[in-house]
């Protein structure tokens, strides 16, 4: 039995992305459904999936697995991942701890540059406090990239890749790549352009719900 995926909006929400394209990656076989977000009882349909009451969720027969991170190290748990975390041990805490880093931080630049795929590329002003999470997202993920001599983060694409992808689209929809490093340039150039991104990047461009408090 395929694994299923419970989703929220493709335009704006960049946790389901995380699992979704974890899952994209390594072409395992997955169906999903769609939750509107901020529309009609959509708190109480996704309190009803998962004890979490939020997107991501994914059910795995009778095991459900809530929040992208979790869901990250159960697929790398569970299953033979081409593109899971990084095999070398200090390499794969590394990335657990970016990923870590992603769930409790870099608030300035998800409030202020929320994530919406259809967006057309465009500056904004923004609090100097956003521009410093910009800004140390481009030194450590360029520092990342030159330790490892890319063209992914850790070398060979990995969970940490799909977790960054959403940062990334972030960071080219509010046209703020040109100022950084040219590594982390690069390494956009590549996340924007993966095959298994873009049905994703298609889909939501095709939504045509507009949600004024989107998923951060």
């Amino acid at each position: 039995m395929a694994m299923h995926l419970i989703l929220g909006n493709k335009r704006y929400s960049s946790w389901s992305l995380r699992a979704w394209l974890i899952l994209a990656m390594n072409e395992l076989p997955f169906t999903e459904e769609r939750i509107r977000l901020y529309q009609d009882d959509y708190k109480h349909i996704l309190e009803a999936k998962s004890d979490g009451g939020q997107v991501p969720v994914l059910q795995d027969g009778d095991i459900t697995v809530f929040d992208s991170l979790s869901i990250a190290e159960y697929l790398h748990e569970n299953y033979s991942l081409n593109y899971g975390w990084p095999e070398a041990k200090a390499a794969r805490a590394h990335a657990r701890s970016m990923c870590a880093l992603m769930h409790s931080g870099f608030a300035h630049l998800r409030r202020e540059c929320p994530m919406n795929i259809a967006r057309l590329p465009a500056p904004v002003s923004l609090s100097e406090e956003c521009l410093l999470d910009i800004k140390r997202i481009d030194e450590l993920l360029s520092k990342i990239l030159r330790t490892h001599e890319g063209p992914f983060l850790y070398g060979k694409a990995s969970i940490a890749d799909a977790y960054y992808a959403p940062v990334i689209i972030r960071l080219d929809r509010y046209a703020l790549l040109g100022p950084l490093h040219s590594e982390l340039r690069a390494y956009a150039a590549r996340i924007l352009t993966l095959p298994a991104l873009q049905p994703w990047l298609e889909a939501g461009r095709r939504e045509t719900d507009i949600i004024a408090k989107a998923e951060r």
